[in-house]
């Protein structure tokens, strides 16, 4: 929003925070509608998979963090 418009302080931080918690009730709706059973009877390749994945993706944006100075 603030790409856009130009917004005052008092607006944008209770946006920021109410994004904050919105990505982590998401993210708790998707670990607990996980069935973990399930995901271990599919075997080691889907779970190899979403490791790798995880991996490339931390690597990623940590190295993007630190080629920008920001970590």
């Amino acid at each position: 929003v603030t790409t856009v418009f130009q917004l005052p302080a008092g607006v944008t931080a209770p946006l920021k925070e109410l994004s904050k918690f919105l990505i982590v009730m998401a993210m708790a709706a998707i670990g607990l509608n996980t069935n973990i059973v399930k995901l271990v009877k599919t075997g080691g390749k889907p779970i190899f998979t979403g490791f790798c994945c995880w991996l490339g993706i931390s690597l990623v944006s940590l190295g993007m963090q630190h080629i920008l100075n920001i970590w």
